[in-house]
């Protein structure tokens, strides 16, 4: 009726006076009565995206309790004192333990008493390894794991002064036409000569930080042709020699062979290829010598630009093939593939290849030097340390004092582990607990209920390249469970003197138990109170009757259940207690309660 009344008067000013029409809102707003509301609401996506939070949860307690508030009283901007709303949301508490990789540098090896980036090759690493993790790895905490990753040579090496021996932009000109005839003076055929020649664009390709991108032109190759050309430059007899080329593929074959160093004669070497991969997509393969290539098991994209870059290792024989999206400063420690064939080949020219199966496409910017740094840069360098070395990785626990080998309750991925799941490493698309729960299952048959393991392992990530991560997985009810860094958890929050606030509040209805519990408790104190309770399932409230239950009455009565009900509760916590009273109708009636210097009192 109040409400009628109120429109009423709002029709009649609009009618007869002059007065906005906002002041009669407010006026009614600021009589009507608040809702007291209470309900469960979980967070959603679109939530975390209104609070600005791009990974869908809080980063801690603190954030929610500061942020939630805001939201609520968007949400529910008629609730009133004493409303309360329990928010259900994600809470990322962290990882089960802190695992990153450290990768040796030349101080590191020079500490040890190496010239060269890498432990010389009569050196014992194990001796060396954790000092330097202590001397850099800085604010520790016990539990952390660290990978160490380093080199050792196989032998001696030697000083080289980083030198290109051939840049190719295909700057030939702005008409498109055939390589050997707009390049001449660099491109010759040596077999199929005017057989479906390899073209010439005037388009080009390119790649941010790659030294010869985006120029001029580049060389087009046609899946349906047989010409290959050569282009030479002075021979390099000793070290490891390094060709690479910006290639972009429309279409690959059953594969063969592209693209490859050659000598004076025909000794080719670091035969790079390319192939379907059953899928529409490209494999890329590396052969030493022969034309029989390695490929590798990572799939490429078609009308992509790419960085490849292979190498031949005079010495060895060895020939390497690295695929890039992206420039890297630094030779990477994983090749994409690898071939050993004939060592001793003194590489003096680069051909490319067309037909035989092999792909259509362009390549361009292509570079041949005797140094990664060379291949990266057209700057001055300065001299390098060369020679052969392996790759090593060992992991190392800190205890607290020290990093030492993990303990028994930690287990690193290796790779034949990776093999076993026919899979190269985890990353971005291939999810670790997809594989390591069943991993772990075969590994650890007889394992116990709650036994629990560190595992670490390799991990590619698309933006960051590789890298060491790992999880804590226990035994639980015969199946290995994952830590979960992301948790959902619950906030309550109730409205107070015009505020939403963190409110530790419980809600609790008493039961037909609770009653009987009161009853037997305070008969004693109030027999005829009590008696008309069990009679009746509810408390009399009504003023001046002798079975009256007063506030003081309820709150003795509320203690006693509180005090059976949460024996151990903390100092602060709050309670909503709803009863079933009689005040001349049955209803309900609710009584806030906090636990004070061990007691429980009315707030």
């Amino acid at each position: 009726m109040k409400k009628i009344i109120y429109c009423l008067a709002v029709l009649g000013m609009t009618l007869v006076g002059c007065n906005p029409l906002e002041d009669v809102y407010n006026d009614l707003d600021a009589t009507a009565d608040p809702i007291v509301g209470s309900e469960s609401y979980i967070l959603t996506g679109d939530d975390y995206a209104e609070l600005e939070l791009n990974f869908g949860s809080f980063s801690s307690v603190e954030d929610a309790q500061s942020l939630i508030p805001g939201f609520l009283s968007n949400r529910y901007p008629f609730w009133g004192q004493g409303s309360s709303v329990l928010v259900g949301y994600d809470l990322y508490v962290g990882n089960a333990f802190d695992v990153r990789d450290y990768n040796f540098n030349q101080a590191d090896y020079t500490f040890t008493g190496s010239d060269g980036l890498g432990f010389d090759a009569g050196a014992t690493p194990e001796d060396f390894l954790a000092d330097i993790l202590a001397a850099n790895v800085t604010d520790p905490s016990v539990g952390d794991y660290r990978r160490a990753r380093y080199y050792q040579y196989t032998g001696a090496f030697g000083v080289v002064t980083p030198t290109v021996s051939l840049d190719d932009n295909f700057d030939y000109g702005a008409v498109s036409g055939d390589l050997t005839t707009t390049g001449v003076a660099n491109w010759e055929a040596h077999s199929g000569e005017g057989s479906g020649p390899i073209g010439y664009d005037v388009s080009s390709l390119s790649m941010t930080d790659y030294p010869s991108s985006d120029i001029a032109g580049s060389m087009t190759i046609d899946s349906g042709a047989s010409e290959d050309v050569s282009s030479y430059f002075a021979e390099i007899a000793t070290g490891t020699v390094y060709a690479s080329t910006l290639i972009n593929l429309s279409t690959v074959g059953d594969g063969t062979y592209m693209f490859h160093l050659r000598d004076s004669d025909f000794g080719f070497v670091a035969r790079v290829g390319a192939k379907d991969d059953g899928a529409g997509n490209i494999l890329f393969g590396v052969g030493a010598s022969s034309s029989d290539l390695t490929y590798s098991t990572t799939s490429f994209d078609l009308n992509t630009t790419y960085l490849l870059v292979s190498s031949y290792n005079i010495t060895t024989g060895v020939s390497n093939l690295y695929v890039l999206s992206a420039v890297t400063a630094e030779e990477p420690t994983t090749p994409e593939a690898t071939n050993t064939g004939n060592a001793g080949v003194a590489v003096s020219g680069i051909a490319v290849r067309q037909g035989f199966g092999g792909p259509t496409g362009a390549l361009d910017g292509i570079r041949v030097a005797n140094t990664w740094s060379a291949i990266m840069s057209n700057d001055v360098l300065e001299d390098e340390i060369v020679g052969d070395k392996i790759a090593y990785e060992t992991y190392f626990e800190y205890t607290g004092s020290e990093w030492a080998l993990p303990s028994d309750g930690f287990y690193a991925i290796t790779d034949a582990d990776f093999d076993s799941m026919g899979i190269e490493s985890f990353g971005s698309s291939i999810s670790a607990n997809d594989y390591l729960v069943t991993f772990l299952s075969s590994k650890y048959p007889y394992a116990q209920e709650e036994d629990a393991i560190n595992i670490a392992y390799n991990y590619e990530s698309s933006s960051s390249g590789s890298g060491a991560r790992g999880n804590l997985y226990t035994f639980v009810e015969g199946a290995w469970v994952a830590y979960e860094s992301t948790i959902s958890t619950t906030l309550q929050f109730g409205f107070d003197e015009g505020l939403w606030v963190p409110d530790n509040t419980i809600r609790y209805t008493l039961t037909a138990d609770d009653y009987t519990l009161i009853s037997t408790s305070l008969a004693g104190d109030y027999p005829t109170a009590t008696s008309s309770m069990i009679s009746y399932g509810n408390m009399d409230r009504r003023a001046g009757n002798p079975n009256e239950w007063t506030n003081s009455m309820v709150l003795e009565a509320v203690a006693v259940v509180l005090d059976v009900l949460a024996p151990s509760a903390e100092e602060g916590q709050k309670y909503t207690v709803t009863i079933e009273v009689y005040n001349g109708s049955n209803t309900t009636e609710d009584f806030l309660v906090i636990k004070t210097a061990g007691n429980w009192v009315y707030q």
